[in-house]
């Protein structure tokens, strides 16, 4: 059964009691952690990463999946020189442990600086890049993690993996069972595709959905046409997490999730015509 869950980003860390509350009484099912909003990388600790996950259970929420997972990570790079993708495998480890202790099934794979090609070809970077998630998808796979690959328009500083087919085609290439395929509505539109066609292409590999809109912005007048989005979702059976991806509004950002969760609702959980 298809769940809905929100992200952390959305709200002050200062008021995530309430937010649990507020997602609880509004049967949302879970949580999508950007790490550091819990705390910086070096004190997350598993003390402190279980401290969170039973906060979540406590309101019958669980945590769905990592997003923001090389912030403020610059030195850990998928393309650049061996010291740069060490430093990546090393952090996907902590990575993983990580999501064993949360209970997390998805990191998200944005990170649109941490997959430059710079002066390499695209076919070149292809390959390489093939290669080396397939090492991160067996090291994701210690803590039961998949790593969902995302397309990032370059109008968000991305030069790889912009486009949808770009995402079908590198973990076609991979073959990997730990690296699929991760969608967002603001991602795929900014790419210059339309969302229910990315859905319909990506379903054999898709493995995780965000509903989001530009620069992670709010859903008081949303710009994409997530309504396709959602019936194409419906359409292929998608039976996972759908995420409200955005950025903390004004204030503690809670009215701004509680008018996206009535969004969410309508337009990716049935109530769309």
């Amino acid at each position: 059964m298809r769940r809905l869950g929100v992200s952390n980003l959305a709200w002050s860390p200062e008021s995530e009691a309430r937010a649990f509350a507020l997602l609880a009484g509004h049967a949302v099912d879970g949580v999508e952690v950007a790490p550091t909003r819990i705390a910086p990388w070096d004190d997350l600790t598993p003390a402190r990463l279980a401290a969170f996950r039973d906060g979540c259970t406590a309101s019958g929420l669980s945590v769905s999946s990592l997003q923001a997972v090389f912030f403020g990570k610059p030195e850990a790079t998928l393309l650049a020189d061996q010291a740069g993708f060490d430093a990546m495998c090393a952090h996907m480890h902590v990575l993983a442990k990580i999501a064993e202790t949360l209970g997390a099934g998805v990191a998200v794979f944005g990170a649109p600086r941490s997959r430059l090609k710079g002066d390499l070809s695209n076919d070149d970077a292809m390959a390489l890049a093939a290669e080396r998630l397939s090492v991160l998808g067996d090291i994701a796979a210690t803590g039961g993690l998949v790593l969902g690959m995302e397309p990032v328009p370059p109008v968000y500083g991305a030069d790889f993996l912009n486009r949808y087919r770009d995402i079908i085609a590198i973990v076609e290439m991979t073959g990997h069972p730990n690296i699929r395929a991760h969608l967002d509505t603001g991602c795929v539109t900014l790419g210059g595709d339309r969302p229910a066609d990315a859905i319909r292409e990506a379903a054999p590999l898709l493995a995780h959905y965000h509903m989001a809109e530009a620069q992670l912005g709010s859903f008081a007048s949303p710009g994409f046409d997530h309504a396709s989005a959602g019936r194409a979702l419906d359409e292929i059976g998608y039976d996972r997490w759908v995420v409200i991806e955005m950025k903390q509004g004004e204030g503690d950002g809670l009215a701004d999730v509680e008018t996206a969760i009535a969004y969410a609702r309508t337009h990716y959980f049935g109530a769309a015509t």
